[in-house]
């Protein structure tokens, strides 16, 4: 089972529209695939319209335990509008109260949850924070990473932050002999205007500088509104017309980066 968290320490960078797109794409295509939803923000609850049961019955109630084996299964809820084979674990607001936690051992929790779950894959759509404890599990839990930007300052910013936590996350593993994960396996660029005449300067710069890191992924992904009405209304922007090239620039990206 791969885990793959999409990281950035920037908001706004696409990176749940990322998380999202490859997991549905994944899921479409045969995979059984968890979705994680790690941020307060709750955007892949709310854009896959899902709700638990019952309040507390969201990715709250994985970090606030520690004998949470068989959590992620249990609080999986089905999306059976996007594909048969996904399955959604929602956050909530409230899972900012966990953003204080520094008991030991709380950085295992989401990792122990996935302890039996029945999946070939699991995506973690990480907050946008600069370390702590969410950041901390999701690093724990993952084997793998890739970074979510835009062709601006912010997106920049934050693969260049969400860069230094890995690499202090891996130093520290490497202080106590533990192995070095997880891998990093690119940076997705997306909401790119490719109907503009001319690049702007900022979308060059930003292109320049990530590209240096040797980590920039091809293709970028195109700018189209569906993606952001569909988040508006629960739909899966691949089943549009006007999608498609969103859609196809994913699919390509999810072979470079899903086992």
């Amino acid at each position: 089972m791969q885990v793959l968290a999409i990281y950035s320490e920037s908001g706004g960078v696409t990176k749940t529209t990322t998380a999202v797109s490859l997991a549905v794409i994944a899921a479409r295509s045969g995979r059984r695939v968890t979705l994680v939803d790690l941020d307060p923000r709750a955007a892949t609850t709310k854009w896959a319209r899902v709700e638990p049961e019952q309040d507390h019955l969201h990715v709250g109630a994985i970090l606030a335990h520690d004998d949470c084996e068989g959590y992620a299964e249990e609080l999986g809820i089905e999306v059976p509008a996007w594909s048969k084979n996904l399955r959604v674990v929602p956050a909530a607001r409230n899972v900012s109260n966990r953003e204080a936690e520094y008991s030991d051992g709380a950085e295992f929790r989401l990792k122990t949850s996935m302890v039996g779950l029945e999946s070939d894959l699991v995506i973690i759509d990480c907050p946008n924070r600069q370390g702590g404890p969410l950041i901390k599990g999701a690093l724990t839990a993952a084997d793998s990473i890739v970074y979510a930007s835009k062709l601006s300052g912010d997106g920049v910013d934050g693969v260049v932050g969400a860069r230094q936590t890995v690499s202090q996350f891996k130093k520290n593993l490497a202080r106590i002999g533990a192995p070095s994960s997880p891998d990093e396996l690119g940076i997705i660029a997306g909401y790119v205007d490719d109907r503009a005449v001319g690049t702007p300067l900022v979308e060059r710069v930003s292109f320049d500088d990530l590209e240096e890191t040797g980590l920039l992924l091809t293709p970028m992904v195109p700018k189209r509104t569906i993606v952001e009405q569909v988040r508006l209304t629960g739909d899966w922007y691949g089943d549009y017309p006007s999608g498609q090239k969103v859609l196809d620039a994913y699919t390509e990206l999810s072979e470079r980066v899903i086992r």
